[in-house]
């Protein structure tokens, strides 16, 4: 049996496609025990009366068909500030994320983002529609070994080991001797025009059904500084689990 690891989410609602990509991944979270849903939905930060979207209530009903606790959060203004208070008070496990609030990026690629600061994992869900469950075949990517050392007893407790797949991109022509962890191996690839390129062809390779990046406390999720996350998020036809390393470790 699938250890419980997920209790709570925030769902940030910014629109019906947004939702329709949570309804298909709410099966997988609940088989690794999500039991209460807070839905986030953003009002126009303008002064002046606003209406939520119209098909809010469905959206909320959806939700509670799905998972036995849930909760909705009417917020007006800046939507990383608003799930970065929430996810600090209501000690949130995950944050699961589709387009764009109000019409502006998610900042996850600076280190200083509060996205990131949380210290929890972030699931970015593309707009289109996606196969597969998430824990199907999982990518992983790692810059630094004793990264993955850290995290891959959470990301078996997650997946299970036989569904994770570890790689290291590497210059080419580097030669780094492979490394195994929670019976995990972990690979190294060479890198072919960038690190996010580079893992797009692999996770199109391997048919992965989730991406997931150890991203750095550094802020440079490569090793030649070069922007990893946004890449992705604007690339990516796959979802995409952001992971710090620094506040990954097994309780």
């Amino acid at each position: 049996m699938t250890p419980q690891v997920i209790t709570r989410a925030i769902f940030v609602l910014t629109s019906p496609e947004a939702g329709q990509q949570f309804l298909r991944v709410l099966p997988d979270l609940r088989g690794i025990g999500l039991s209460d849903a807070i839905v986030l939905h953003l009002l126009p930060a303008k002064p002046g009366p606003a209406e939520p979207m119209p098909e809010l209530a469905n959206w909320v009903r959806h939700f509670e068909a799905a998972i036995p606790n849930v909760e909705l959060a009417l917020k007006r203004g800046d939507p990383v500030k608003w799930v970065y208070e929430l996810a600090r008070v209501r000690d949130v496990d995950i944050v699961v994320i589709s387009g764009t609030p109000n019409g502006d990026e998610w900042d996850l690629e600076s280190v200083s983002s509060p996205l990131r600061t949380l210290g929890i994992p972030i699931l970015y869900l593309p707009d289109h529609q996606f196969d597969g469950s998430l824990g199907d075949t999982v990518l992983v990517a790692i810059k630094a070994p004793e990264a993955w050392a850290r995290v891959a007893p959470r990301l078996e407790q997650w997946f299970g080991a036989n569904q994770l797949r570890a790689v290291r991109v590497v210059e080419p022509g580097v030669n780094v001797d492979a490394m195994e962890c929670s019976g995990v191996t972990l690979e190294t690839v060479p890198e072919e025009g960038d690190v996010a390129t580079t893992l797009l062809i692999q996770a199109q390779a391997c048919d992965a059904t989730l991406v997931t990046v150890l991203a750095d406390e550094d802020g440079k999720d490569s090793d030649d500084g070069m922007p990893v996350v946004q890449p992705l998020v604007e690339s990516t036809e796959r979802p995409l689990l952001i992971w710090s390393t620094s506040t990954s470790d097994v309780e």
